[in-house]
């Protein structure tokens, strides 16, 4: 009986283990979407569209710039309808993907979780924005003397942390188990 009553407490905690680490996963991204959606709302609400304003004089603005392209509007030139298909579904694909190694991936650490939740609620907010508007908002402008970074959202924040993460994670992992 003992036997018995161990394997079944290993797959009881192991069952809960991923349900914890899943719903961590999508409360996140949830989170972090939200948070994403909602300064977007407030900054296309209180700001003019090609307006901004000082925060750190010489350093950083709050501006509001409609960004058709992806990263630093690159390839903002193309047609609306190539543009809406192609970063709409590689979007969507990252999303899924995302989602799977949340729900259903063998690593369920909190550093590999957060990471993936951070990359998938940005890139949620992101889409939202090109689905539903055909582009997204970005406000961060940060500048020193004569560079000028362009301006970026927190979806992007989020996406970039989220990398950084999971390379980090990845690479010091592989470090350990070799």
């Amino acid at each position: 009986m003992l036997p018995q009553f161990q394997l079944s407490s290993l797959l009881k905690n192991t069952v809960n283990n991923r349900l914890n680490s899943s719903v961590i996963g999508v409360s996140l991204i949830l989170l972090f979407f939200i948070l994403d959606y909602y300064t977007k709302l407030y900054i296309s609400k209180y700001l003019a569209v090609g307006s901004g304003f000082t925060v750190i004089k010489g350093f950083f603005n709050i501006v509001n710039v409609h960004n058709s392209g992806i990263a630093f509007g690159a390839f903002a030139d193309l047609p609306h309808s190539l543009r809406f298909v192609l970063f709409s579904g590689i979007s969507l694909i990252v999303f899924i993907v995302v989602l799977y190694l949340i729900m259903f991936g063998k690593d369920k650490s909190l550093t590999y979780i957060v990471g993936l939740s951070l990359l998938g609620g940005g890139d949620l907010g992101n889409l939202y924005g090109r689905l539903f508007k055909g582009y997204v908002v970005d406000f961060l402008d940060f500048h020193i003397g004569q560079y000028h970074y362009p301006a970026f959202n927190l979806a992007d924040s989020f996406i970039t942390i989220g990398l950084i993460i999971l390379v980090g994670y990845k690479f010091f992992n592989a470090r350990r188990t070799s």
